[in-house]
């Protein structure tokens, strides 16, 4: 098995890129990929330690997407694999696209302070974050830990909804790529842009999104992924509909407008119960990629 979708503690994981190489080896897997959020900074590393491991490391990256109301692209996230984490091009765009990141959770700390009465600021939330890349699960760790009280009867899923698109305390970007910009951004840097979990996005018809995000440019697609564990389905009455149904579902897209076929976890460490290599992602897709 492979795994093309994984996060180190550069962005929001919990572990160093070679501890994940260390798992997925006692794992026996054969490739995996590197994937943390709008950055490239964990891949020189990854790299380096796995090139003389008994297995296959792809750098790789996975960046979140301006909303497009329109076109119904909503909080949609591109990965890029084998891209050049050398790039200059690369980081420059991503340099960017990490300010837009970080300004728009400061503002969210800030709202849930000063209208909403949660004891929470963004230097906490930077402090949990470390060197890593701030996000949601950051914020959401602190709400919960400074306001027990507030969070009472509130689930985890909650909190991310009140921070996250459409939630009370959201706060949109000043700055993202679009997605015709994010897929540039992949392939000048020699990489192939792939659509992340397209089963967790709230479009009206799912195969006409995926052929959208083809006549853009996408050229592959997530098939295998832990929809049953991650939002929107983990802890609901639909997480085993959706782990059955979209990747076959998926698949059959992926045939019909010739992309290619990526898969993964979405592994970021302990958080969910998720495994590495748990999406059962099959070898045969590596040879896209080698």
């Amino acid at each position: 098995m492979i795994d093309l979708h994984l996060h180190s503690n550069y962005s929001d994981g919990f572990e160093t890129p070679n501890q994940l190489i260390d798992k997925a080896i006692k794992l026996n897997l054969r490739a995996i990929a590197l994937t943390d959020h709008d950055t490239i900074e964990g891949n020189k590393e990854f790299i380096s330690y796995g090139e003389d491991k008994d297995i296959i490391v792809l750098p790789g990256i996975e960046i979140s997407i301006r909303h497009d109301f329109k076109r119904e692209i909503k909080d949609v996230h591109v990965i890029g694999l084998n891209v050049d984490y050398e790039s200059v091009n690369l980081k420059n765009v991503l340099n960017k696209q990490m300010e837009g990141r970080l300004k728009q959770k400061e503002e969210i700390c800030n709202r849930l302070r000063d209208e909403f009465d949660y004891n929470i600021s963004y230097n906490e939330v930077k402090a949990i974050a470390g060197n890593k890349t701030v996000g949601r699960p950051h914020i959401v760790e602190i709400m919960i830990k400074n306001n027990p009280d507030k969070i009472k009867g509130k689930t985890k899923n909650d909190l991310f909804k009140m921070i996250s698109i459409d939630g009370i305390a959201y706060v949109d970007r000043k700055f993202e790529l679009t997605l015709e910009e994010a897929i540039e951004a992949i392939t000048n840097a020699g990489g192939i842009s792939i659509l992340a979990h397209p089963g967790v996005y709230e479009v009206s018809n799912r195969a006409k999104f995926v052929e959208l995000c083809a006549n853009s440019g996408i050229i592959g697609i997530e098939i295998e992924y832990t929809y049953a564990k991650n939002r929107p389905f983990d802890n609901t009455e639909k997480a085993q509909w959706a782990q059955n149904y979209f990747p076959c579902f998926y698949k059959n897209l992926s045939e019909k407008f010739n992309l290619i076929k990526s898969g993964g976890s979405d592994y970021h460490g302990d958080k969910k119960n998720i495994n590495i290599g748990e999406a059962c992602v099959p070898d045969g897709y590596l040879k896209y990629f080698i």
